[in-house]
């Protein structure tokens, strides 16, 4: 499981457990929104900091970031197939390509 939080984090966690496995740091402001890569090893995360980023769960590391991906804080991700679309406070939606 992955939470997202205004402190600027994302924890994965070991449910079976209830205990925090790793924490993913890189955001400039608030995680917004997380969404899973169908093959499990990413985790994509939304920002108010403008940003997109893919997480490689393996190692914990940002491995692409995509700053100023909306013009305005980026509020959603969801991600089917190889599609990922961003939704922002500015009132706009973007498709994405995964390659």
């Amino acid at each position: 499981m992955a939470s997202a939080s205004r402190d600027k984090t994302i924890k994965i966690w070991e449910v079976r457990n209830c205990r925090v496995v790793i924490t993913l740091v890189g955001h400039d402001n608030w995680v917004t929104d997380l969404v899973f890569h169908p093959n499990g090893k990413y985790l994509l995360s939304s920002s108010d900091d403008k940003s997109v980023r893919i997480w490689d769960l393996s190692n914990g590391r940002c491995m692409r970031k995509m700053g100023n991906a909306h013009d305005h804080f980026v509020s959603t991700i969801d991600m089917r197939g190889k599609v990922v679309v961003t939704g922002s406070v500015d009132k706009s939606l973007k498709v994405w390509t995964c390659r």
